[in-house]
This record gives structure tokens, sequence and C-alpha cells, in this order.
């Protein structure tokens, strides 16, 4: 063959795939045309989420939705969106290896804010508080609490995260709202996902590679972009009877230990677990075992068909409260006031139940008598009924809320405003929602701003801040008698606000009850011997009774708080120049 028929022979090999790039990058280039004048492809603006600073991020996985940071750090942390820390695996916890160390038994506790310690300190939380229990280190207890996840939410993590660190026992905590079928705080997170360069220019570019991208969630673009329908749609329409069969089959596989451990509600006069199964129709001779099964919770029954131990934590909560000298309120003793996220003192008690119930496990004993009976019908009632619990749909008061507190931080209260107001459309019985649109409104100068508190407290009587937010616009607009009654209320509810303390030791020396003020002002100076206000306030009062070299003493401790206060300095000056007379 001569070398033109060799060249002829090749160009006509190279004609076929060649013909088809042209086609196929016609095709595109047609398409990318029909894409731009229908205006099919969604804009830019609704991928870009609102940035603020958080301890979560966005999750590739659409069962997450998000997750915690790595190696997140806070020196001013809020304690509900920011913590002290977390660790290189991206947990509220110290740091672990992955290797479980000679002779420790590892305890996982799977949960929700309950286990992640929404409103607590790392020492305080559950997880660590159990972990201390065990003086010998014979014992580490894991903390893969997330705020918001749900049941089947939890055991992704564990099959993501958890498995690698060879637990010995699962504990999952359940709380009523797992049966939500969505994680409700996975929306407007910031952290977009970290994609190749060329990537973003095609997304940025080309209408029709966005518009393919969110449809079929390439590159984790749809899941971004409308992370309810992703997030609802990967979970599933019955999370926690998928999720506890997906626990059993991973204890199966990898031979740990699952427990299920049911959280109570806490209410002022006792302490209520939820979600019972339906009381059957039926009467006549099934009437007995039908009360049995009403007696039952849902999530019990579920358990049991998968053969996990589960015990109710209000059981030991009553014992505690039972056995108090005092009376006892449950919700302002083992929440933090709304009924559900555990003081500090909420979670020694669980802790310490934690403690027994592994101690049971350990040598083979169930953690609870009760018997759960099953039938095929019984089962089958269970599942609807966790179907139907697992209803209700996103609402985004929390999640609003939350972005307009980071937008009062950065300096934006128009902004902030707008978020408080979306989060009373979604919810009107919101009060952290009305609080912290009276603190802006105040921030303002608008004269709403107490109504916004009143309505907190209306909702929610125990309200703290709200009633010491109250007081202050009390005191402001002159009405000193009712910002004293909102401050003594503040104080009865946490007598160690020291804010309240404070501000009410002033208003009592200004009606020269000093020994009264005294009280409060030295209480406030214990609780924080840094406070520069409360420690001249209580030189006032010191020096209203006479007690000069006292009242000096705490002028000259405030100094050395704030050096630059040119009334403590006066302060100390006039009152030295009354000794020496």
């Amino acid at each position: 063959m001569s070398s033109e028929q060799r060249s002829r022979a090749f160009l006509r090999r190279l004609a076929g795939p060649a013909v088809a790039v042209c086609a196929t990058l016609l095709s595109l280039l047609a398409g990318e045309v029909i894409v731009r004048v229908l205006g099919r492809a969604p804009g830019i603006k609704p991928i870009q989420l609102s940035s603020y600073d958080c301890i979560y991020k966005r999750s590739t996985n659409p069962i997450l939705g998000f997750e915690l940071k790595a190696n997140c750090r806070s020196d001013d942390p809020d304690f509900i969106q920011t913590y002290e820390r977390t660790n290189s695996h991206g947990q509220r916890d110290r740091e672990r290896t992955l290797g479980k160390p000679d002779g420790v038994r590892r305890v996982l506790l799977l949960g929700d804010s309950v286990v992640e310690g929404y409103g607590l300190r790392e020492s305080e939380t559950i997880s660590r508080q159990l972990e201390a229990l065990y003086g010998d280190g014979s014992t580490e207890v894991l903390n893969f609490g997330v705020s918001a996840y749900c049941t089947r939410a939890e055991v992704e993590l564990l099959e993501a995260k958890g498995l690698r660190f060879d637990p010995d026992v699962v504990v999952l905590v359940f709380v009523e709202n797992d049966f939500d079928n969505f994680n409700r705080e996975a929306f407007p997170l910031a952290g977009t996902i970290d994609r190749p360069a060329l990537v973003k220019a095609l997304f940025r570019r080309s209408h029709l590679f966005r518009l393919a991208s969110i449809r079929l969630n390439l590159f984790g673009f749809g899941a971004e972009a409308d992370p309810v329908r992703w997030n609802q749609d990967a979970i599933g329409d019955n999370n926690v009877a998928q999720g506890l069969r997906r626990c059993r089959q991973l204890a199966d596989r990898h031979g740990f230990q699952p427990l299920l451990a049911i959280w109570p509600r806490f209410l002022d006069d006792r302490i209520a677990d939820v979600c019972f199964m339906p009381q059957n129709s039926e009467q006549g001779p099934h009437f007995a075992k039908n009360r049995k099964m009403a007696a039952q919770l849902v999530v019990e029954h579920l358990a049991a068909m998968h053969e996990i131990p589960s015990v109710r934590l209000s059981e030991f909560f009553a014992r505690h409260q039972a056995e108090s000298a005092s009376a006892v309120n449950p919700r302002l003793r083992y929440s933090c006031g709304d009924e559900l996220h555990p003081s500090p003192e909420g979670c020694r008690i669980a802790a310490e139940a934690l403690k027994q119930i592994l101690a049971d496990l350990n040598v083979g004993r169930a953690p609870s008598a009760r018997q759960i009976p099953r039938s095929a019908q019984s089962d089958a009632e269970a599942v609807a009924a966790a179907k139907a619990l697992g209803q209700t749909q996103p609402n985004y008061a929390r999640v609003h809320n939350r972005m307009g507190t980071e937008l009062l931080k950065a300096g934006k209260p128009a902004e902030a405003v707008a978020q408080f107001k979306q989060a009373l459309q979604a919810d009107p019985t919101h009060a952290g929602a009305h609080n912290n649109l009276g603190v802006t409104y105040e921030r303002l100068g608008h004269e709403e701003a107490q109504a916004q508190f009143e309505k907190a407290i209306q909702l929610r009587p125990d309200f703290t801040h709200a009633h010491f937010n109250l007081a202050r616009i009390l005191m402001k607009t002159g009405h000193g008698d009712k910002a004293v009654a909102e401050l003594r209320r503040t104080i009865e509810i946490d007598p160690n606000h020291v804010g309240a303390l404070n501000m009410l030791g002033m208003a009592l020396g200004r009606e020269q009850k000093f020994a009264e003020a005294q009280s409060h002002l030295e209480r406030a100076v214990r609780l924080d011997p840094d406070h520069a206000e409360a420690r001249n306030n209580l030189g006032a009062a010191y020096a209203g009774q006479g007690r000069l070299r006292e009242a000096v003493a705490q002028f000259e401790a405030a100094l050395r708080v704030d050096p630059d206060d040119p009334e403590t300095r006066e302060n100390i000056k006039r009152i030295k120049a009354a000794l020496q007379e």
C-alpha cells in the first residue's frame, strides 16, 4: 500500500469519531442556546449561601446535609453555634485516636443537640460527664451528637465516621423530634462545597451545565441549591424505622452492642414520655392487650422489632426527683428551660443512668424490665405510627433566628430584623425570636422593643433574658419600680444572673437601700470578680453605710479591671479625702 493510500485509510478511520465529537459539541451548543433562550437554568445567586461564622458546614452527604467542622476553636463561644473546640475528626470532643487503646471499652453516643450539648460547656455534656464517671480510664465515651439530626442521619454518621473508631457499644439517644424526616438546621448554612476550578467556571458560564448540575446533583450543586428537597429525598418518609433497621445491620456486621436511650420531656409538674402507640379500636377479648400496646412508645416497639434494647431515661429522672428533699420543677432543674435540652444537672443524671445501664449490658442483663409484646399486626401499626409522626414539614423559625443573631453580631441590625420577622412568620410562638427582635429594635432606637420583650415573657414566663431585657428598657424609660420588679423576677429564675444582680443593686443604692443593695452586689462580685461596674456599685453601697475603707478597696479593685474609668478614680479620690478629715 502506497503512502497516499495509507493516508486515505487513516482519514477514513478518523472521520467516524470526529463526526461523533462534532455532533456532540453541536448538540451541547444547541442545548446551551436553548437553555439560555428559555431561561431554564437557575441563576447563580440562589447558590450563594449566607456567610456567617458557625461551627457547622455543608456536607456532600445528602442524608447528613451538614456536619461539624473539624479543628474549630473559639475564645468566646455562644454554646449554640460556636463551641470551645471540635477535634480533628469533626466532633465536639477531646482529641481521639482512630485505634482503640488496649484494654479500653469505647462507647459512642449518637444523637442530636441533646448529645452535642446545646447551651453547655464541653465539660458539662452527657458524654464528658459519663466518661468522668469511669475514673480508672477503662471507658472512653465519644460524642457523636450533631444538632437537629434525625435517627437516620445519626446512623448515617455512625456508618460514615463512627465505625472507624471501633466502638464496643453505640448508644442512640432518641428525642421526640427524631421522627421528623429531615435535619432541621441543614438549610441556610454557609460553607460551599470545595470543587475543581474548571467545575466552578462551567457552573458560572454554562447554563446547560448549571441546569444539569442542579437537576442531577452533580458535584453536590443540587443539594446546595435546594437542601430541603435533597435532604428529605435522601432520608425517606420513615427515617426512624429505616434508621433502626440499618443500625441493627451495622451492629451485626461490626460487632458492637446497640442501645436506644429514650429522652423525656421535662414539664413544670412532671417528667413525660411522648409518642405512644395508638390505641387499637378493637375491644372485646383483645382490650387488655390493646391497653398494653397503648402504653408502649412507638420507638420502643420499632427497637424491639430489630432486637435493639431500649430504656426510658424518664424513669431515672423520676427517681431522682422523688428522692429530692425539696419540691422540684423538672423543666427548670433538668432542662435549660425549654423542656428538652438538658441543664448541666440533667446531663449528670443522664450520665449516671447510662453508666448503670451499661453495667447491666456488660453482664448480660436487659436494661429494662419492660416487655414489648409483638405481632405482625402490632409491628405494622408501629411502622405506620412512625410514618405518621414524620409528616411534619420543616419549620425554619430556629434557622432564621440563628441567622438574625449572627447578623446582629456582625453589626447589621436592619438585616437581622428581617430574619427575626421571618422566624416569627414561621413560628409566631418562638419566644427567642421575639426577644432577639426586641434587642434589635432597641439598638435601632425603635419603641417596639418593649412590646417584643413582653411578648417573649408571655410565651415563656421563665425566660430569663427577656425579663432582664425588659428591666433594662423600663429603667431607661424612667419606670424604676417596674424595672426593679423585673430584676427581682430575673434573679428568682436565675440566682446567678450577674447583670441583674448588679443592676438591682445599683437601683436599690439610688433608693438608699444600701444594705439590700450590698447583698446583691456582693453576690455579683463573688460570681464575677472582674465585673468592674459591680465593684463600683458595691463600693458606693459601702460608702452609703459609712464603710469607707471597704468602699475604697472595691473602687481600687474596679480600677485594676478598668484602669481608664475616670469615675472610679474620682470616687477613690473623694473617699480618701473623707477618710483624712
